[in-house]
Order: structure tokens, then sequence, then C-alpha cells
């Protein structure tokens, strides 16, 4: 399994001397779940977890525009990418599937706002868009720098770690949506004795992606919004995170974590 011979002191020196600049996560008890309400942050979990990476890791100083091809209509690195990006005077290159402008999604409006410069693609699916913006990196390596899928990189890993050592809470179980499963295998490693649970939002997710959790599956495909009747009591991503609540009403034991990534 992922991480079997790998812990948080692997990753952790890594990001060596960062202080997330962020407000402190806050904790909410809701039905007897302690809540990360990462959706008080302006463009959610993502700052935190990409901060270092964008503008401090010395390996990347020479980076003036960061690619990322693997975002979808609703994801979040649409914004999160383009507010930490600002901060360090970078830029924040985004290759999505074109949509015409009265049906772009409210994220992707924000992220404009933030500063995201589109590259709309034709046909734009996930291989296509993944496809142009490696294009677009390797066209001027010297000053771009292109991000995976999930954001994964171990400095993010790192940051997520950290980020979750420091907050007041130690869970014993915790719980998120998944995708590529970042967020959720960092938590593996911040708290490798907690019982960890991750709810598919997207596709089936691999082992590898998976992890050391206890995997789940959303039957609501990728961007149909949860009902208003498993919806949480709390501002949370009606096509991401707020999926994760019905699982965790029906299964999480008293006093678990979840942790939302955004509203």
């Amino acid at each position: 399994m992922l991480f079997k011979e790998t812990a948080e002191e692997d990753y952790l020196p890594l990001i060596e001397g960062w202080k997330d600049p962020n407000p402190e996560p806050v904790l909410s008890w809701h039905d007897g779940i302690v809540v990360v309400r990462d959706d008080l942050l302006a463009a959610g979990s993502k700052l935190r977890a990409i901060d270092y990476l964008i503008g401090h890791a010395p390996e990347y100083n020479h980076v003036k525009e960061w690619v990322f091809g693997c975002c979808p209509a609703t994801g979040y690195a649409q914004m999160s990418l383009p507010y930490v990006c600002n901060r360090y005077d970078k830029k924040a290159i985004l290759f999505m599937a074109k949509r015409n402008p009265e049906n772009y999604h409210e994220y992707q409006i924000k992220g404009m706002d933030y500063g995201a410069i589109y590259k709309w693609v034709n046909m734009g699916m996930l291989a296509v868009t993944k496809k142009r913006a490696q294009e677009y990196y390797e066209e001027n390596k010297k000053e771009r720098q292109v991000l995976p899928i999930g954001l994964e990189h171990p400095t993010v890993i790192a940051s997520i770690i950290k980020v979750a050592r420091d907050i007041s809470y130690e869970p014993k179980e915790f719980w998120t949506v998944g995708s590529s499963g970042t967020l959720n295998r960092a938590l593996q490693l911040a708290w490798p004795n907690a019982a960890a649970n991750v709810v598919s939002v997207g596709h089936k997710m691999s082992e590898r992606e998976i992890g050391d959790a206890t995997y789940w599956r959303s039957e609501l495909k990728f961007d149909k919004s949860v009902s208003e009747e498993d919806a949480p009591p709390f501002p949370s991503a009606p096509t991401y995170d707020a999926k994760a609540w019905k699982f965790i009403k029906e299964n999480a034991k008293h006093g678990a974590l979840f942790w939302n990534v955004g509203a």
C-alpha cells in the first residue's frame, strides 16, 4: 500500500521552517463530528497545501507560470492556484474544457477574479487538457512548471501533514472525499494511528490513491450536487466534499473528524 515504507518524518524536512500564512483551521462540532472548516478560507484547503511549493521551494524560484491541466469545471484548484500565485507574483495557467461564457461554473468565475489565465480546449477531456498543459510547459521550461493531477507533490504532502499536526485535535478516525486521494493519504501520514476513510466522488480510485483508507463510493455522478437531505449543516462544496456527509452520518463514530476542503 502507498506509504508503507514512508512516514511523516520523510516529508516534513522538505518544508523545514515553513509556516502556513493562512488563518489557523477552524474546528467545529456538528452532529458529533469534528469538522475542519476550510470552507472559511477564500479558496479552500489547497491554499495551505501549495503555499510552500509556489512561494518558497528554492528549486522553483525561477518559475513564473504554474501550469495545470487536470482541473474539472467544479475543481477548487482553479481558485486556489491563482490565489496563491498572486501572493508570490506568479501566474496561474489553466487548460480546461471549453465552455461558453454563460455556462461558466461559479468556481471558474472566481478563478478569473483571482487572476487565473484560462486556455480553453475543444473536446477537453482530461487526457487532452493534460497533454496541452504539458506541451505548453515544454515550450518554455525555464519559466514554467506543470503541476500533476491532484497537485500531488512531496512538499504538498508535507504541508498537509504539518497543518494537520498543528491543529488542536488528534482524531482516532477521520474522513475526506477523494478523487486523486492526495489529501487523505497525507492525513494518513499525519495521523498514522487513526482510522482513515475516503469517499470517492469521481472515478473509481486505485489502490494507490486509496492508500490505507477504508473506501466508500458515492453513487452520484461527479458533477451532480448532493441533495438537500444529504447535505451537511455547514457550507460544503455540493459536488465534492458535501457528498461525504451521508456516509459519515451512517458510519462514523462520535468524535470522528471530517476535513471540509471548501464550499
